[in-house]
């Protein structure tokens, strides 16, 4: 005996919980279409912010570079100036002249005629006051400056311009200070602070910016606009910047930094950087929410779509699983097939043994003695009985080795009647155990149709299983036969429930079936109306006036 295995291996077959795959795969996915359009985004925010605050800090270090300069220039020229013009007339006029009372005051009025200075004082060599115009006469009249380091200065270098400092007055002030050619007295003015620190003042150093200047010690000579009053510990360092212009950034703010009145005072121009760009965080901030936004409707779009793509991706899955868990059904059931077509062949061997001996059994009674045989009439009907069976054993292994025959496509000439009460009889039994009449309506005047006899016996036995399995037990079958236009008919009318108007419509797709899970492949009405179409017929289905279900084959009676 042949035998015969699956060609479909177990493995692919295998059903398996994918429900982690499906989770893993989704979120894959999900973080994908996520990182794909944000990417871009957010590379495109930072490259356009890393670039205006790259635009930005180029620019205000050019526009503080050129305002330190200009500042500076302002600056030494105001001092310049003023120096300039006390050593002119500290050459122009003798100590005698400026003793003289009401002189000084005239070059007082000459000199502050724009409000530079606040007073204009002559000092002689021992330091004391020899003639003074001003506010604070009653204070400085007994003031000896002998001692006073400004004095040695002037006294040493013929010119000096102080730092800010209080001195007698107990008011901040700086003064500048010439002595004639001679080195024997000392012209001496205090400049107006307003009007110089707004020389200052007026920088355009932005919001929260701060302009003031230093000297050597880090004391501040002006007022700082945020309300400094000494130099910050982290400062500290701009006192290092030298004489030339020099840029200093910090994480909070940009500084330049230029040396003064022969580097005796330090420069301080300062941008904030927080502050001056206020208006671009705000607009990142914005632009940071809207991409927050977006990447929020992404990602609730995505999870969307990834997890319809998934459940169909997930359907078609279990659809290949169902797919494969049905042919291999086909596949056993075509094995059982071959099976059972090799044991009928396996055992019409031995029948027709048995067959014979039974004959030759029966011819020799004939020659023996008939007066001795006692029950010789019981031996012939036991032979003729065990002949009987055997025959019709042998009719039923050749039907079933006819029908699991596979088919060239070769026609000939076949009896539609005579088709279906073979195919009848296949089911006969069935039928009885179930409680199932099968009426016959067979035309007696139908003509032989060239056909496939084995493929088409093959549909009207899976109409006619179908139809006991719709009925269950008790009920009834109709098969009935006819020749109209051309077209020889056969009916099946069952008396089951019928179908939808659904069902209907699927009845002949692969794999749609109405009976339960397990029970049916789906398959069988598919391949029959492949069948029938490629026999130049065609198949049909409605449901009866009186309810159940009619199956109609139709097939031309000329050969196709």
């Amino acid at each position: 005996m042949k035998m015969y295995f699956a060609t479909i291996p177990g493995s692919a077959l295998k059903v398996r919980s994918r429900e982690s795959y499906y989770a893993r795969q989704t979120r894959l996915f999900v973080l994908v279409v996520i990182l794909v359009p944000l990417i871009p985004l957010l590379f495109i925010s930072w490259t356009a912010s890393h670039f205006y605050q790259k635009s930005w800090m180029a620019k205000t270090t050019i526009e503080l570079t050129s305002l330190a300069n200009s500042r500076r220039e302002i600056i030494d020229l105001f001092l310049d100036s003023q120096e300039n013009s006390l050593a002119g007339y500290a050459e122009l006029y003798d100590l005698a002249w400026l003793s003289t009372p009401g002189n000084l005051e005239k070059l007082f009025q000459a000199m502050n005629r724009q409000g530079v200075i606040v007073d204009l004082g002559l000092i002689t060599k021992d330091g004391s006051h020899r003639n003074y115009v001003g506010p604070f006469a009653e204070d400085l009249k007994d003031k000896n400056y002998a001692e006073a380091r400004w004095f040695a200065e002037v006294m040493q270098s013929g010119r000096y311009t102080s730092d800010v400092f209080s001195g007698y007055r107990g008011v901040p002030h700086f003064i500048v200070a010439v002595t004639d050619p001679t080195r024997s007295w000392v012209l001496r003015a205090t400049i107006n602070s307003e009007l110089f620190n707004a020389l200052l003042a007026s920088a355009e150093v932005g919001p929260g910016g701060d302009a003031f200047i230093l000297n050597r010690q880090g004391e501040l000579q002006t007022p700082s606009r945020l309300g400094l009053t000494a130099l910050p510990a982290g400062e500290k360092g701009l006192l290092n910047a030298g004489g030339d212009l020099t840029i200093h950034h910090s994480q909070s703010a940009l500084y330049a930094t230029t040396g003064m009145k022969n580097n005796a005072w330090t420069l301080v121009l300062k941008t904030d950087i927080a502050t001056s760009l206020a208006d671009f965080y705000r607009a990142r901030q914005r632009d940071h929410l809207i991409i927050a936004g977006a990447a929020l409707l992404i990602l609730a779009v995505s999870t969307f779509l990834v997890r319809s793509m998934m459940n169909k991706v997930k359907g078609a899955d279990q659809q290949r699983m169902v797919l494969y868990d049905r042919i291999r059904y086909s596949e056993k059931m075509a094995l059982i097939g071959r099976m059972a077509a090799n044991v009928a062949h396996e055992i019409n061997n031995p029948l027709q043994i048995i067959g014979d001996q039974a004959g030759w059994l029966d011819e020799l009674l004939n020659e023996e003695d008939q007066d001795r045989l006692k029950n010789s009439e019981e031996y012939r009907a036991a032979f003729a009985k065990i002949r009987a069976q055997v025959k019709r054993a042998s009719t039923i292994t050749h039907r079933l080795l006819g029908f699991s025959r596979s088919s060239d496509g070769l026609k000939s000439p076949t009896n539609i009647n005579s088709l279906v009460e073979e195919t009848i009889s296949f089911l006969e039994k069935e039928a009885t155990n179930h409680r199932i009449a099968i009426r016959r309506i067979l035309d007696p005047s139908l003509p032989e149709v060239t056909t496939d006899s084995t493929q088409l016996q093959q549909v009207l036995l899976n109409i006619l299983n179908n139809a006991f399995d719709a009925i269950g037990n008790d009920g009834a079958v109709t098969i009935s036969t006819s020749l109209s236009d051309g077209q020889l008919a056969v009916e099946f009318a069952d008396s089951g429930p019928g179908l939808s108007e659904e069902a209907l419509k699927k009845v002949f797709d692969p794999f749609f079936t109405t009976k339960k899970a397990g029970c049916g492949t789906g398959i069988g009405l598919s391949i029959s109306y492949s069948i029938v179409e490629r026999l130049g017929g065609r198949i049909e289905v409605r449901n009866g006036k009186q309810g159940g279900c009619v199956f109609r084959v139709n097939l031309p009676v000329a050969p196709q």
